[in-house]
């Protein structure tokens, strides 16, 4: 029962997603409508003038080749004229409605990508965490490109047949109403016999969707850790297990190929040619009985043999519209629920004067907890006045960087409410509130980019000079100078070009040109050598001055002079004070600083004290 439930939810899911692709495949339609309707139009009249009109021509010839006996090219030089310039009528048709649908495909595709980029980077920290990029890549890029699939299966397969059949059906009409009546029997057959066996296909299809995500996710995986497969000699392992997944996949991909040609194909050619032998027994029998043209059996016969192969085709039109909207679904099932973080209807701007932070009574949880009653942050309270400069310390797991994070609205808190300034940063854009902030996070990652791009992210409007004032003050202009490119040297992806220390180096030039009023920095030295961590701490009391400064530090002698230093345990507050207040108080953080820098170090600072 909980499996059916399961699979019921699944298939409500993927319906809404399929919902939600089409609404925006239409969209597009509807914006650029005037490129669609000419578009969808003129290639039907072209499969009119160039397929179903040649040959009316060809049977108005043949009935004057049995009137007269026989036949010469000068009694038929005007149809011979006339069938070349229909059928080059019908091309120009299609290459004139075919410029309007690139054009339409260009901008939809255009416009696609970029709500594909909208809605990635509105999605909140635990969406990523439970992601994998390479996946949210392909899906991402798939959305787009599925539209030009899906159009131009629309545009050559679907509506461009529409068209011409009523026009079969009225010329059909005029020999008798049986023969496009049995016509649409054979057609309505197919259909009847068809569509269910496309539908029973749907979910393989899916399943081979599924497995295709799950190789790219994996290679994605395997080379963002590519270092670390080399470090520990696992590259037969990783593909080995590589292998694993792309076995799935083709074994999915196989069993859904055989299901379509050992079921469709087998089922449908019987209809098919009993369609095309149907169309020919009719044109003899009512050619006789009414004493038609003999043309007229080729014209029965040439519309019996094209109408039909169109939905023949059928089972490769509805594999390339279900392939265009499953790829595109994959993405949009990932954001039919809201942002988990998002912006108040009313929300505004974010004011700072003081930079004051103050997180009152606050209740926190991870979405992944499912412990019961639980919460990783209990009532938990704490004041920082403006312009104080606050260090975070305590074991791993005591909550430091959850703090930051709920600090920043990476996550949002179950209850209680954060404020700077007074102002709940609930009720206050993101974007506000992340440009009030220079973050330094404990791995910084660097764009793909050049050095000098990297620092200036963090001012819309910087100079060379301001971006090497800021390297200098990091500390980072020395290896800057010496690398042969200089500020325009790639970093490559992730900053991978350069050691843990010069990225680090980095992020915090980048933050002092952000200049924002309040400061958080997580492990900002956790990368430096003792040497570069001395020369640092110069350009990080220039950064942090005059700012509100919230700083995590795991060696505290990053932290020692600060205003005040807070120590966590468990997501509660066990210590606060200065350095200190702390080491006379002989807790938690004098058995921290004993354990870094010896007893004669904390003997030493007691006696100093």
């Amino acid at each position: 029962m909980t499996r059916e439930i399961g699979i019921m939810k699944e298939q409500l899911i993927t319906r809404q997603a399929v919902q939600q692709v089409l609404r925006d495949y239409g969209q597009q339609y509807k914006t650029h409508s005037w490129y669609a309707g000419v578009g969808f139009f003129l290639p039907a009249l072209g499969n009119i003038l160039g397929l179903f009109v040649p040959p009316l021509i060809v049977a108005r010839v043949i009935d004057i080749f049995v009137t007269q006996g026989g036949i010469s090219l000068s009694a038929v030089a005007w149809h011979v004229a006339l069938f070349g310039a229909v059928w080059l009528l019908g091309e120009s048709f299609w290459r004139v409605g075919m410029y309007f649908i690139i054009k339409m495909e260009a901008k939809g595709i255009n416009n696609l990508s970029r709500t594909v980029f909208r809605r990635l980077v509105e999605r909140d920290y635990d969406f990523y965490a439970n992601n994998f990029v390479g996946s949210l890549t392909k899906k991402g890029l798939a959305f787009g490109r599925s539209f030009e699939m899906f159009t131009d299966t629309l545009v050559f397969n679907v509506t461009t047949n529409i068209l011409p059949l009523l026009f079969v059906v009225v010329v059909l009409w005029q020999y008798s109403p049986w023969i496009p009546a049995a016509l649409m029997m054979w057609i309505a057959i197919a259909l009847t016999v068809g569509i269910p066996i496309i539908r029973k296909r749907s979910y393989l299809v899916a399943l081979r969707h599924d497995a295709s995500s799950r190789v790219a996710g994996r290679l994605s995986d395997s080379m963002t850790n590519i270092l670390a497969i080399k470090s520990f000699a696992k590259e037969d392992q990783e593909h080995d297990s590589y292998g694993n997944h792309v076995n799935d996949f083709a074994a999915k991909f196989k069993k859904a190929a055989d299901y379509q040609n050992l079921r469709f194909d087998l089922i449908m050619s019987p209809i098919y040619v009993a369609t095309n032998v149907t169309g020919l027994i009719l044109a003899i029998y009512f050619a006789q009985q009414l004493a038609l043209q003999a043309g007229m059996i080729f014209t029965v016969f040439a519309y019996y043999a094209l109408v039909p192969r169109v939905f023949w085709d059928m089972n490769r039109v509805y594999r390339n519209i279900e392939s265009s909207i499953s790829e595109a679904a994959e993405f949009t099932q990932l954001f039919l629920a809201p942002p988990a973080v998002q912006d108040m209807p009313a929300a505004k701007d974010l004011k700072v004067a003081a930079a004051g932070i103050q997180f009152n009574r606050i209740n926190f949880r991870y979405s992944d907890d499912r412990r019961e009653g639980y919460s990783f942050l209990r009532d938990f309270s704490l004041d920082i006045q403006g312009n104080q400069k606050v260090g975070l310390v305590g074991p791993s797991g005591s909550g430091k960087t959850t703090i930051t994070k709920l600090l920043l609205r990476f996550v949002d808190l179950q209850s209680g409410t954060i404020a700077i300034d007074g102002q709940d940063i609930r009720k206050v854009t993101q974007a506000s509130l992340r440009r009030a902030i220079a973050y330094v996070p404990q791995e910084p990652l660097l764009f793909h980019r050049t050095l000098f791009e990297n620092i200036a992210y963090g001012h819309d409007e910087v100079t060379q000079e301001e971006v090497m004032d800021a390297a200098k003050l990091a500390h980072a202009h020395e290896f800057i100078a010496e690398l042969p490119d200089g500020y325009q040297t790639l970093v490559g992806e992730r900053g991978i070009k350069l050691s843990g220390g010069q990225r680090q180096r980095i992020a915090i030039a980048r933050a002092l040109l952000k200049e924002s009023p309040i400061l958080v920095l997580d492990e900002a030295t956790s990368s430096l050598d003792s040497e570069s961590e001395k020369y640092i701490q110069e350009g990080l009391q220039e950064l942090m001055k005059e700012k509100t400064a919230l700083v995590i530090a795991h060696r505290l002698s990053t932290i020692k002079n600060l205003d005040r230093i807070i120590v966590l345990d468990q997501g509660k507050i066990v210590q606060d004070g200065t350095h200190e207040e702390l080491l006379r108080q002989r807790g938690m953080y004098a058995n921290l600083w004993s354990h870094q820098a010896g007893d004669f170090l904390r003997y030493e600072s007691l006696n100093a004290a």
